[in-house]
């Protein structure tokens, strides 16, 4: 090995060299390392658990808010068609009150016509009676005396109140 140029003494000084530096890279730096980089991988893997975790969350969560969304809709056309029936109930009440108004305001104008007419009679009546007077006063003056004329018209003033 000299003849070489290898020297057996500097090559195992240096062999052992080499496994002392191995040594103490593979306890001070490689062990670290790779220990960094095993907790690095856990965080990792943690990470992409929890995001798949979460992922799933929310898509259960979607699909709460859809079946929400869907009933709070049919719930919502529930009180809609409520709130419809209703308003046609209250549309048949207030049109058949409407009616028993008008009809009530019909027989009160009716009632009022005929009070109007009865009296529209009496006094025609009280008129024509004293027409009648007046004018059986001017005949009878004309021809007979003035007690005959009482008599005459006492007796046809109260037949003509019977009437």
């Amino acid at each position: 090995m000299e003849a070489l140029g290898i020297e057996p003494k500097l090559l195992i000084a240096q062999v052992i060299n080499f496994l002392i530096i191995a040594v103490a890279l593979n306890v001070l730096l490689y062990k670290p390392i790779l220990a960094m980089l095993e907790k690095r991988k856990k965080e990792i893997a943690e990470g992409l658990g929890y995001t798949e975790k979460m992922r799933k969350e929310e898509e259960h969560l979607e699909g709460k808010k859809a079946a929400i969304l869907t009933q709070s809709r049919k719930d919502g056309q529930a009180i809609i068609e409520e709130a419809k029936k209703n308003a046609k109930t209250q549309e048949k009440q207030i049109l058949e009150e409407a009616r028993i108004q008008a009809e009530a305001l019909v027989e009160k104008g009716k009632d009022t016509v005929e009070k109007e007419r009865e009296e529209m009679q009496k006094t025609i009546r009280k008129q024509s009676i004293q027409l009648a007077i007046a004018m059986a006063k001017q005949l009878l003056s004309e021809s007979m005396s003035s007690d005959m004329q009482h008599t005459v018209l006492a007796k046809h003033i109260k037949q003509i109140e019977k009437i």
